[in-house]
């Protein structure tokens, strides 16, 4: 800075003696004239510091390997396997030698406790996958733990172009930005779905109905799908298996044109009319009895018997329906759920994704490296194959060997992706997850005719308010 300062000042005082010895040569006018004319003389000569961008941090980082992390799942079964398969894959061809080694922690339920207790104990992971309502309560932690990921996302170095983060589906991105916390980028999709509805095409054509797409239209079809034993004292078939879901409720809200929460996430906006008008429907078909609340997870098998015409549920659950039809088989296919106006169609998406925990730069760094990898349009296709999880990318749409998997054995597959677009994603406020057990509660009080649909909504709505009040 010196040297600068020291290289101005010859110049700055050549340009005082030019400017004197022109103002006492000329006239009041000519001086008037002169000083428009000497300003940017002046500018030049003083010259003016040139903005420069700040750097980003991340591109600094010279990652160098080898670098072993950890990353806590939930996923069994061929699930389980699919995502070692991946973490393999990744471990032998990434070129900074990262090795993730998968550690399992139970369900969902278990792996949010383990991880409140690795905070306490200062023992965290270095990945966890998360549901947003997880990640928002981690956030209660101080330090917060969990790695902001936008400057990865803007590295240009490591980060993702504006066009690769256009690929993605705005509500899997969306819904890991927490407004809350500065609008952060707290966490990245991994495990996709969305809320779609499994319908019995063998029961439209006995009834000589087409596919619902209002909800005037679903509940005049669920209706008259209900069957009756010959002497009248059994039902045969429902229209309607009722899941007491509260991302399902959430759906329901969202298709109606409603809102889930109030712009400063301060209060919920689900227990207005399109909330009402949700639950008044639950009621009326459990009291006419052409709907009814399956037990566990009977609805699998109930709609490949033909019992149920119509589910609402996660695009996820496409192998579990498959593997309960019963012959003869029905023809059933994924279409969305009933909408206020099928126009403008909207449902809601849901899943978990995953969040990194503070730890160096180089792991951290690690971390989003594998993230990015794992969100590529070739292993989001592969995973969705392996796993029944919707691509994270629209340009999956493109892979051929996706195309070849929804052609072959998974048609419903791309039925569920094609609304992906739609879907919105859900509240990712601290508190949610206490919230969701107060949804549920409400529901399944109008399933079993202990509330009305009024007084449930509005003790929800209170419970929920005061829970978002305590965690603000």
């Amino acid at each position: 800075m010196n040297d600068i300062l020291a290289h101005r000042a010859p110049r700055r005082k050549l340009c005082a003696e030019r400017s004197k010895r022109l103002l006492l040569s000329t006239s009041v006018i000519a001086r008037a004239l002169f000083l428009i004319l000497l300003l940017p003389l002046v500018i030049a000569c003083t010259g003016s510091p040139t903005p420069t961008e700040t750097p980003n941090a991340i591109d600094q980082i010279d990652l160098k390997g080898p670098i072993a992390l950890t990353l806590w799942h939930t996923q069994t079964g061929a699930n389980g396997a699919a995502l070692q398969m991946m973490a393999d894959d990744f471990n032998k061809t990434n070129q900074y030698q990262i090795t993730v080694k998968l550690e399992y922690q139970g369900d969902y339920t278990q792996l949010y406790q383990k991880t409140l207790a690795a905070i306490n104990a200062d023992a965290l992971p270095d990945m966890s996958v998360a549901n947003e309502s997880f990640v928002a309560d981690y956030m209660k932690a101080t330090p917060s733990p969990v790695v902001d990921l936008g400057p990865y996302v803007d590295s240009k170095k490591y980060g993702l172009t504006r066009a690769s983060v256009d690929d993605i589906f705005g509500a899997y991105l969306a819904t890991n930005r927490f407004a809350q916390f500065g609008d952060k980028l707290l966490s990245f999709p991994l495990t996709k779905s969305v809320l779609v509805m499994y319908q019995n095409d063998d029961v439209l054509k006995e009834l000589g109905m087409s596919s619902p797409k209002t909800w005037d239209e679903f509940e005049k079809v669920a209706s008259a799908a209900k069957k009756v034993s010959a002497d009248g004292k059994t039902i045969t078939r429902y229209g309607w298996a009722v899941i007491a879901d509260p991302s399902t409720f959430n759906g329901w809200v969202l298709s109606r044109g409603g809102r889930l929460m109030a712009d400063d996430n301060k209060t919920v906006r689900w227990d207005g009319a399109e909330g009402l008008a949700s639950l008044q429907l639950v009621d009326r078909c459990i009291k006419a009895q052409w709907c009814y609340a399956p037990k566990s997870f009977d609805y699998y098998a109930d709609f490949g018997s033909g019992k149920a015409a119509f589910v609402m549920d996660s695009s996820l659950a496409r192998p579990s329906y498959r593997a309960a039809m019963k012959e003869p088989k029905p023809n059933w296919r994924i279409v969305s759920i009933p909408q206020q106006d099928a126009s403008t169609a909207r449902t809601v998406a849901y899943g978990a994704n995953i969040a990194a925990f503070s730890s160096t730069p180089q792991k951290q760094l690690a971390s989003w490296v594998f993230m990015k990898w794992f969100a590529d349009t070739t292993r989001t296709a592969m995973w969705s194959i392996a796993s029944s999880y919707l691509p994270v990318r629209k340009s999956a749409a493109n892979d051929a060997t996706l195309k070849n998997s929804w052609s072959s054995t998974d048609p419903q597959g791309k039925e569920a992706f094609d609304q992906s677009g739609t879907s919105q994603p859900e509240p990712n406020v601290r508190g949610q997850q206490d919230i969701r057990t107060v949804v549920a509660d409400g529901i399944t009080a109008i399933l079993t005719g202990r509330d009305t649909p009024e007084h449930a909504l509005q003790l929800a709505s209170t419970k929920a308010n005061q829970i978002l009040k305590d965690n603000q």
